[in-house]
């Protein structure tokens, strides 16, 4: 692990979680609470103030970099899409790397059956169709897609249990390129896969802010009302007109679709990379080996 590239990872993803903090709380006007509070408190002595700089400054940036720490671990959360990924690009690759497999079946050809087990059912559109067929169950046919498909939906929601295939399969490939390519064919991979991190990590960053908006946000309303109620006179306030909610919905789709494909699309880059990288070294090797014969 480069302690340099990981810091400024961390460094980056933790800052931008905390923006995205900082603009959940004014979009929900717990900013301003939060600076009335501040601003009650007294003034400590100076002699104070450079030491309480200094430790306030130490404290955000070990927040930052803990922030970035955090996202990195809780990046698990897109384990089922990027498993996906992975899949289709076995089965696009699938020509070739069966040989990759078959040379190497003492380590990964059981990992490989499984993944593909798990992962290998028909594509998600004809197991749709296969769903809404329910008012043609008396054709036998019929009823035979539609528990294929009812079973495959069972299997998916199981993805979290071909974790330890995929781990395995991926760490294969990667180890494979690493020893048998040259370090300088690997540069182009360590960016990819750099890129990934962190844009699994501002993808998991979001997710968080649509967590707090849907749930959080009800409370810290409900807990400003209280106070409002204690503090004034209780008034009613008219109802809010229905396209209030509209921007509210909007965020909230807006952020899973993003959330998602940020991640969708740059784990697929890094799986194109990492699987051209794999056919190139094994082409390579087959090649040196056909001449020493």
């Amino acid at each position: 692990m480069q302690i340099g590239s990981r810091f400024t990872e961390y460094g980056l993803t933790g800052g931008f979680f905390w923006i995205c903090q900082i603009l959940f709380f004014t979009y929900t006007g717990q900013t301003k609470i939060l600076l009335s509070n501040l601003s009650t408190l007294q003034r400590p002595p100076d002699w104070i103030l450079p030491i309480s700089s200094t430790a306030i400054s130490a404290l955000a940036i070990i927040a930052v970099f803990v922030a970035g720490l955090l996202l990195d671990l809780l990046a698990v959360y897109f384990r089922p899409v990027e498993m996906k990924v992975f899949h289709q690009h076995l089965v696009r690759n699938r020509d070739w790397l069966g040989r990759l497999i078959v040379d190497h079946k003492a380590y990964c050809e059981t990992d490989y059956q499984e993944f593909e087990r798990k992962f290998g059912g028909s594509p998600v559109a004809k197991d749709r169709r296969a769903r809404f067929a329910i008012s043609l169950l008396w054709n036998r046919e019929r009823r035979q897609q539609y528990a294929a498909a009812r079973k495959r939906r069972r299997e998916a929601r199981k993805a979290w249990k071909g974790a330890r295939p995929y781990e395995r399969l991926w760490s294969f490939f990667a180890s494979y390129v690493l020893v048998e390519s040259g370090s300088s064919q690997l540069s182009l991979m360590v960016d990819q896969y750099y890129l990934w991190r962190t844009g699994r990590a501002v993808s998991t960053s979001l997710v968080i802010v649509l967590f707090e908006v849907l749930f959080l946000e009800p409370w810290l309303s409900l807990f400003s009302a209280i106070r409002n109620t204690l503090s004034k006179p209780v008034q009613f306030p008219p109802p809010e007109p229905w396209y209030y909610a509209t921007p509210r919905t909007f965020l909230l789709i807006a952020l899973s679709t993003l959330s998602v494909m940020i991640t969708k699309k740059i784990y697929s880059r890094l799986c194109f990379t990492l699987f051209a990288l794999v056919y190139v070294t094994q082409d390579k090797r087959n090649v040196e080996l056909q001449k020493t014969a």
